[in-house]
């Protein structure tokens, strides 16, 4: 995703030891986000690791991690 001049990747991945999955957005130096989907609690929550991020960039992170993470209905 571009945004405001800023290239954004994200990365799905497996946690073994949480029991989940995640979705981490990078703004292609370090990760800015991570939202982790819990298979034991079947909750997701998200981590911002920098301050003021953009909402349209949240809010895109949060739509990968719906389509991505959680288990077909």
């Amino acid at each position: 995703m571009e945004y405001d001049g800023n290239e954004y990747d994200f990365v799905i991945g497996s946690d073994v030891v949480r029991d989940g999955m995640f979705a981490e957005i990078s703004d292609q130096s370090k990760a800015i986000i991570e939202i982790f989907y819990s298979d034991s609690s079947h909750k997701m929550t998200v981590t911002l690791f920098e301050p003021n991020l953009p909402l349209e960039v949240i809010e895109w992170a949060i739509a990968i991690a719906h389509e991505r993470l959680l288990p077909n209905q």
